[in-house]
């Protein structure tokens, strides 16, 4: 794999982990527990159950991918199934978000454009490395 292609993947890797590790903090950046209620706390639990689960499986893909573009270069099919699961990752908000925007608060509605941009850059920094994986 070409040197530049590493680079691509380890940056789609990284902002992965990123956004990963964000999401563990979004129920306190926007308040949740404000809004739930009592009587349904099957839900509630749920809620948060959701959200740490997503976090946690994106974590997850994106630090082995990075530990094997790091340690185990020659690991190329592995390589190229992870890849695969982020770049549907970012595929998925991406098109998730474009069809249902996040309501933000007007403090924040830049989010509104980094978010979906995100995706979409990372859909770019993905595809570059895996059409040629995808090749091999």
């Amino acid at each position: 794999m070409k040197p530049i292609h590493l680079k691509l993947l380890k940056l789609g890797a990284i902002q992965t982990v990123l956004i990963a590790t964000y999401h563990f903090f979004i129920p306190f950046q926007f308040n949740w527990g404000n809004f739930l209620t009592e009587g349904a706390p099957t839900i509630n639990w749920s809620l948060y159950a959701l959200n740490n689960y997503f976090s946690f499986n994106l974590l997850i893909v994106a630090l082995f991918l990075l530990y094997h573009i790091i340690y185990k270069k020659e690991h190329l099919q592995t390589i190229k199934v992870l890849s695969i699961i982020a770049m549907f990752f970012w595929c998925f908000s991406a098109i998730y978000q474009i069809i249902e925007p996040m309501p933000l608060p007007v403090s924040l509605s830049w989010l509104g454009y980094i978010l979906p941009g995100l995706a979409l850059t990372n859909i770019g920094i993905f595809s570059v490395p895996l059409k040629e994986l995808i090749k091999l």
